[in-house]
């Protein structure tokens, strides 16, 4: 008669006993002090995003930026120490958020023609538009310091800096126009990711809006 599992000791299986390393792994998830370090470090994590990088979420709620950002899309913003062109950004602006993209920086130069934006006299390739720009701006605009120039990638279809000094803008003063360019203290954080609707969950790819005149 064959001896019964349990009596057989070359027969590890059945030694009713667990193994070195089936014994670790159970310690391991079982362990008070290993979840109060899983616990430290998550809430450490999250401590340094929401106050050192002050992490915020927001809804996208117009489709001034598609076809990169949808209304209804749920992102996460990072402050960052400094933003570049092409970072899609939120800022605050009249007691707003607005989600737009940094096209211009302070000392750069900036017109469209042609429905092309044109960054200190050199063609920008802008792949992420959804069409070109019915609007024009002949007369370079010189950001001054500590603003930037923000457009939406929905062009014509955005409320943004354009509106202060494109052909149908009229005759603004200087005044009225500065205030349609963006403030850098005014930027919330630069938008990483997509976290709803799941079908679009990820990273938002950076561009970086550079030609030869710039970085």
């Amino acid at each position: 008669m064959n001896p019964e599992p349990s009596q057989n000791p070359g027969n590890p299986a059945f030694t009713g006993k667990d193994q070195p390393g089936q014994s670790l792994i159970r310690k391991l998830l079982y362990s008070k002090q290993i979840g109060l370090w899983v616990l430290f470090i998550v809430l450490a994590i999250l401590l340094f995003f929401f106050v050192g990088r002050n992490m915020r979420f927001f809804m996208v709620p117009s489709a001034s930026m598609e076809p990169t950002l949808f209304p209804g899309d749920m992102i996460v913003t990072l402050n960052e120490p400094e933003y570049k062109r092409g970072d899609v950004i939120v800022l605050e602006k009249d007691e707003e958020f607005l989600v737009k993209r940094i096209v211009g920086l302070p000392g750069d130069s900036l017109s469209i023609i042609d429905g092309a934006l044109f960054i200190n006299g050199k063609y920008a390739s802008e792949p992420y538009v959804r069409e070109s720009m019915q609007y024009y701006i002949d007369e370079p605009v010189l950001i001054p310091p500590g603003c930037f120039f923000y457009l939406g990638d929905n062009r014509n279809m955005s409320e943004d800096s354009s509106r202060g000094y494109a052909h149908f803008a009229g005759d603004y003063d200087e005044e009225t126009r500065l205030s349609y360019l963006g403030v850098l203290d005014d930027i919330v954080g630069k938008v990483r990711c997509i976290y709803y609707p799941y079908n679009r969950l990820g990273s938002l790819p950076s561009y970086a809006l550079t030609n030869i005149a710039g970085h």
